[in-house]
């Protein structure tokens, strides 16, 4: 069985959700907590929750991707994992069947946007719907979110302006965070809070060499730390995880809120 579904198909989703009888795992870089509470009020007891989406600062400032979605599953004792360069729109049902599609886990994807997916039980379909689900799990680049990066998240959030919407003419602006960087900063603390404002100094992106020279600028405040190099790689990773940086490649790092 293979068939060709567009919008709305938000029941379509929400049935083969409910008849799941393992497991549910979902990929999508926006996703929303309406989505998700439907998820879980439609499945079945014991039937496990698995989410790949790409944790970005600005996304999650503008409202597209939501920090309660996320906290939702991780309560529902589902896993979550933040894949930084993510786009795919994946949704895999007791590994047997899946939909791909260009809908995102919103109600604009799933019911109102002109989208375009299909449904498919086709052995060789899936069984490539779940390599690319483990092969991006299991990425080096790829990593688990937890309830208290979450709660980190929020109280970033909490700590940065709110959007301003434009009501007349209808337009979409991407936000600018640049004039909340010391909000984001007094969200932050230790190391986290050092690293990140010593990133002020490069541009949108830096690279391998400048995690040497902030090692460099550390050593006069922090001497008797042997390897800072190595403590800034973990920290940048923690940063990832909160959505404010981006590994775009090996050894190069992206800004998330610039």
């Amino acid at each position: 069985m293979t068939k060709v579904i567009t919008n709305p198909f938000r029941a379509d989703f929400m049935a083969l959700c409910a008849e799941s009888q393992t497991s549910i795992k979902l990929c999508a870089p926006y996703v929303k907590a309406d989505v998700i509470s439907e998820i879980y009020n439609r499945k079945q007891s014991g039937v496990s929750v698995q989410l790949i989406t790409k944790v970005d600062i600005k996304s999650l400032y503008s409202g597209a991707l939501d920090a309660e979605s996320i906290g939702q599953v991780l309560a529902g004792g589902g896993k979550v994992f933040n894949c930084s360069n993510l786009h795919a729109k994946v949704y895999i049902f007791d590994d047997n069947k899946c939909i791909v599609s260009s809908a995102n886990l919103t109600t604009s994807g799933l019911m109102q946007n002109a989208e375009f997916g299909v449904l498919t039980n086709d052995n060789n379909i899936v069984n490539s719907a779940l390599d690319f689900y483990s092969t991006t799990i299991n990425s080096k680049s790829v990593r688990r979110i937890s309830k208290r990066n979450v709660a980190e998240i929020i109280n970033l959030l909490a700590k940065i302006q709110p959007v301003q919407q434009i009501q007349y003419p209808q337009l979409s602006l991407t936000p600018s965070l640049n004039g909340n960087t010391l909000a984001i900063s007094n969200g932050l603390s230790g190391w986290k809070r050092e690293i990140f404002l010593l990133l002020g100094q490069f541009g949108d992106t830096f690279s391998s060499v400048d995690v040497n020279a902030m090692a460099q600028q550390l050593s006069e405040k922090h001497p008797v730390y042997e390897d800072r190099k190595a403590k800034i790689r973990q920290i940048l990773q923690q940063l990832r995880d909160l959505g404010l940086v981006e590994f775009t490649s090996r050894g190069v790092y992206k800004k998330l809120w610039v």
